[in-house]
């Protein structure tokens, strides 16, 4: 996984976060203050779907899949409320993204509560480009 700290708009940074997408690795940002010039390019790549880094569990969450404390706490799909069950089937299906999940706004604000849920449980991840993938 690649993370990038602090980047100006036109950074170098930047240029290495485009290889490793293109190289297929995950790329991570911390997020900077939204006035903060020398943040400008790091906040544009959480804007873009990169991975949100907040501290070291996230780097190891979104490196390795899973964080060591979801996965102690995770419980199995039969746990879930039944909407959650049925969001987790259908990205399971292939519906893997908010747009193929939901028709209208108010869907797509349940799918999206429905799947930051899933993936704060150890369920899901989101993947490049906003797809959200099965953990195992």
């Amino acid at each position: 996984m690649t993370i990038v700290v602090e980047a100006t708009e036109r950074s170098g940074s930047l240029i290495t976060a485009d290889l490793a997408q293109e190289l297929g690795r995950a790329v991570g940002a911390v997020p900077g203050p939204v006035t903060a010039a020398r943040c400008a390019g790091s906040n544009a790549l959480l804007r873009d779907g990169a991975f949100v880094i907040r501290d070291a569990q996230d780097a190891l969450d979104e490196a390795l899949g899973i964080g060591v404390a979801t996965a102690l706490s995770r419980r199995g799909p039969e746990e879930l409320a039944p909407p959650l069950r049925s969001l987790l089937r259908r990205v399971e299906d292939g519906r893997d993204t908010v747009s193929s999940l939901a028709a209208t706004p108010g869907e797509a604000q349940h799918a999206i509560a429905g799947l930051v849920e899933l993936e704060r449980r150890g369920f899901l991840r989101r993947g490049p480009g906003g797809h959200y993938v099965r953990l195992p």
